[in-house]
């Protein structure tokens, strides 16, 4: 409490506050509206009623104060600072990571869908986020089979003469080559977008208007065509999940805490629809107000897709100041709320029982690993379970172009950053122990930091 006996000298102002421990180390980064007075409330009995305060002052020797202009810098502070020292006592997301969008810019000549992680300023229209890599190449699949729009990467498109293999498929208008002006094509375009925003309705009408006009003219394949498209559509409708009255990009925010471990649910309404939800666990030892708080500025940072609208399950301090960062960060106007009644009430409690579900089946899995893994210590003769199992293998061709791989699990978890790929040197013929004998060498021998050693090690051969 001695770094806190002189309270009275800290500043008035906003600002953050950063606790030390005796090495120097910062234990823990928050922010204040009046820095006096929330570093006076850790003074008084039981004016933090956190049970991870007494410990955290029992370690603090020395409190410096960063003052700030308004509450909106001190925010935009507190997350760089928590980012750089990594407190021990502030939130620290352990599975944080980009999740993939759709992307379309109208403004190209020949406009196509990508998958993109991170959102960039223009005109670009954006879809997502999605948490799942195969549900939204699937959808990916299924735009092109609808709308045959370009679909070759840059490099291709820009170098491309010959029209590729789905033109020939009848998946793409060849925009590519020339094929198709872009007054054709724009429509197909707009059409998709409207797709993607879920604009089924008048897209189902002008379509079927479209095939009776082919039909009448006795143009029947093409009729066909567009019957088969209106079909898909159809069946995607049906699959399509749907939030009647909340308009709009939305996220909802569910929560749920196990001591100190948080779960976060964050579910997608865009356009109405809810359209993907993924989850984010963490430690926080610090209360679920200013743990929400914190995450926030950290998890929507300048990359990431910002909806119009985020539901909270709790009050937070700072609202407003936070509503004026994402805002900033989105190019848009953000609003921050926290819903009493109502369809975005449910939202929350559906995304609370999200994050329950994503907490309970985490828990199951890890206890699933620890079961096995202790199996393995019993058939390996290990001291105990291992955490780090790095697996080799050899892959040659009659003892041509022979190549070595290693792959890393940490916790029953593929690590596919740890992942290496071995091009094996100066050894003729099929000689596949001296193949692994110069794999396993160089990777032990290697300078390269592979993020600790292995607890156990598995050859192939």
């Amino acid at each position: 409490m001695n770094a806190l006996a002189d309270w009275k000298t800290f500043p008035r102002d906003p600002g953050v506050y950063l606790m030390h421990d005796a090495r120097g180390k910062v234990l823990y980064v928050g922010k204040a509206k009046d820095l006096r007075a929330r570093l006076y409330n850790y003074t008084q009995p039981g004016g933090d009623g956190r049970p991870q305060i007494p410990l955290l002052l029992r370690r603090v020797v020395s409190v410096r104060c960063i003052v700030t202009s308004t509450e909106k810098e001190a925010l935009l502070l507190e997350n760089t600072l928590i980012k750089q020292h990594r407190p021990p006592f502030n939130v620290e997301l352990r599975d944080d990571k980009e999740y993939l969008l759709l992307r379309i810019d109208p403004t190209e000549s020949y406009p196509r869908f990508e998958l993109v992680r991170k959102v960039s300023k223009g005109d670009a229209v954006y879809f997502g986020p999605f948490s799942s890599a195969h549900g939204i190449r699937e959808t990916l699949r299924t735009i092109h089979r609808v709308f045959p729009l370009c679909s070759c990467s840059r490099k291709k498109f820009g170098s491309r003469k010959r029209p590729c293999l789905n033109y020939q498929m009848g998946r793409c208008l060849g925009g590519c080559a020339g094929m198709v002006s872009r007054d054709e094509y724009m429509p197909v375009v707009e059409n998709a977008i409207r797709f993607m925003r879920g604009e089924y309705k008048e897209l189902l009408k002008s379509w079927k208007a479209q095939m009776a006009v082919l039909a009448g003219e006795m143009r029947f394949e093409e009729a066909a065509a567009v019957r088969d498209r209106i079909d898909l559509i159809t069946h995607t409708m049906v699959r399509q999940r749907v939030v009647r009255t909340v308009p709009g990009d939305v996220d909802a925010l569910g929560w749920h805490r196990d001591g100190d471990e948080v779960t976060a649910a964050i579910l997608h309404i865009r356009d109405g629809r809810l359209t993907d939800a993924h989850s984010i666990h963490f430690d926080s030892a610090v209360d679920d107000a200013e743990s929400l708080s914190s995450f926030l500025p950290m998890h929507y940072s300048e990359d990431s897709f910002l909806p119009g609208e985020l539901l909270l399950p709790m009050p937070i301090q700072g609202i407003e100041a936070l509503e004026s960062v994402l805002s900033d960060r989105a190019g848009h106007a953000v609003s921050v709320r926290v819903p009493m009644k109502g369809e975005r009430v449910r939202l929350i409690e559906l995304a609370t029982r999200n994050a329950a579900e994503a907490h309970r089946m985490r828990k199951e899995k890890a206890a699933s690993y620890e079961r096995i893994s202790t199996k393995i210590s019993e058939m390996c003769g290990l001291a105990r379970p291992p955490i780090r199992i790095e697996g080799f293998d050899i892959s040659n061709i009659s003892g041509t172009e022979a190549v070595g791989s290693m792959v890393t699990f940490v916790e029953g978890k593929a690590v596919k950053k740890f992942y290496r790929r071995f091009t094996i040197r100066g050894i003729e013929g099929q000689n596949d122990f001296a193949m692994m004998e110069q794999v396993v060498r160089r990777r032990f021998g290697h300078g390269e930091d592979f993020g600790g050693l292995p607890d156990l090690l598995l050859i192939d051969g």
